[in-house]
């Protein structure tokens, strides 16, 4: 039983008489499991509720518009302890990282609840039947899946698993329910590039529509591989071959299904030096948390105003990045000095803005004229208030006298450009 933690001003479980402290027995004759359950049976029209008030079984009968939230906060964590991954990917970046990070960040997620709920990408590697039969039975969509390879083979090889589950019978079965799911391929250079990415490519894009759209994404490696597999780092030619692959997969797919489906990460693009694609290639911008069209839909948005900066201000951002910010701050008004931040953290082959950790923009920008005010990427940080390495970004701000803005997408940039 979930206890009820807090009942919502006007919603309907509190114009229906349920209180704080009372214990949800169950929702239309089911026991909660977990959120998912209780998302699914609350969005239900008409709920009858039993729960337990001081040892009193109590029954409520609720009618409300279908999809409208009930309106319970628990106290138990509804999801419950996280389900890791027993995966051991050549790739995985977990593996990757140095001493003295966040701590969160060593743990390896692999729950396809928060995939449900957070966007998340699992392997699906380890589901069970039962699992299997839930997703099913909830009508769980979309789920993010990391796909990687259908080649059954090399995938267990990436993902150092030999007894993964098969992708392709999984993913035709979730297909066939009704299931749909957004793909991603973390492509290692020599293991699942070309031939492999091309059967991949193929494979899903005869999943379309319950496979809504597949990224293609290079991995990532850092200085603190140890003893992991050696993988190459992508090479300008390599990206490039990448990026032609991608975009003829993306007219076949325009001209057959109405979607180019299938998107290269914008590291592909800067990588082989070639320009972005424009704002509408990108359609809805569904895999924009794996880096594919973040600085396209950036530069868009930036662009909708004309920027003008009142005083001196700077902007740091990571090597990627660097050059589309030059861009804007030459073609602006105003004083706007742009930095690029070498990741000393990672290692210099890391090369995004979201990787920057706080002891980064800290040796890069120590002594120099700041201005006003600093902008950084919102995503170098946690709840807007942490970087990577625990580091505050209070403590960044003491550490180089400046107030810092962290920007969370092209709009928010130009605003705070413009600001008196």
């Amino acid at each position: 039983m979930f206890e009820v933690k807090d009942v919502a001003a006007g919603s309907a479980a509190n114009n229906h008489g349920i209180k704080k402290g009372d214990k949800i027995a169950s929702i239309n004759g089911q026991q909660l499991i977990d959120y998912i359950d209780y998302v699914y049976f609350s969005a239900q029209e008409r709920l009858k509720i039993k729960l337990f008030r001081d040892d009193q079984l109590l029954t409520f009968r609720i009618k409300k518009d279908d999809d409208e939230d009930l309106g319970l906060d628990f106290i138990q964590p509804l999801m419950g302890a996280k389900r890791v991954c027993a995966n051991k990917c050549i790739f995985c970046f977990v593996d990757q990282l140095p001493r003295g990070m966040r701590t969160s960040l060593y743990l390896k997620d692999e729950d396809w609840r928060y995939s449900l709920i957070m966007g998340n990408y699992v392997t699906m590697s380890s589901i069970d039947k039962s699992e299997l039969k839930r997703i099913i039975k909830r009508r769980v969509s979309p789920l993010y899946i990391s796909v990687h390879t259908v080649d059954e083979a090399l995938r267990r090889r990436m993902l150092g698993n030999g007894n993964a589950v098969k992708i392709r019978p999984l993913l035709k079965k979730l297909k066939r329910s009704g299931i749909s799911f957004h793909a991603q391929a973390v492509v290692c250079p020599g293991v699942n590039d070309e031939e492999k990415l091309e059967e991949t490519i193929s494979f899903l894009a005869g999943l379309h529509p319950a496979c809504k759209s597949l990224a293609v994404v290079p991995v990532g490696l850092t200085e603190y591989r140890g003893k992991l597999e050696e993988i190459k780092a992508v090479t300008k030619q390599q990206a490039a071959k990448t990026v032609n692959m991608v975009e003829r997969w993306q007219q076949e797919c325009l001209n057959r299904t109405g979607t180019r489906f299938v998107f290269a990460a914008d590291e592909y693009y800067i990588k082989a030096g070639l320009p972005l694609p424009g704002y509408e290639s990108y359609e809805a911008f569904e895999q924009i948390e794996n880096g594919v069209g973040m600085m396209t839909k950036f530069l868009h948005e930036a662009g909708q105003s004309r920027l003008e900066a009142k005083g001196h201000l700077s902007v740091a951002t990571g090597v990627d990045a660097f050059g589309f910010f030059k861009e804007i701050a030459d073609g602006a008004l105003g004083r706007i000095d742009v930095y690029s931040v070498c990741n000393k953290t990672f290692g210099s082959s890391v090369t995004v803005s979201g990787l920057l950790a706080g002891r980064d923009y800290l040796e890069a920008l120590r002594g120099k004229q700041l201005g006003g005010k600093l902008l950084i990427s919102a995503d170098s940080l946690k709840d807007g208030k942490v970087f990577l390495d625990d580091m505050s970004l209070d403590e960044l701000e003491s550490g180089l006298g400046v107030k810092i803005i962290p920007v969370t997408d092209g709009y928010h940039f130009a605003q705070v450009i413009n600001e008196d």
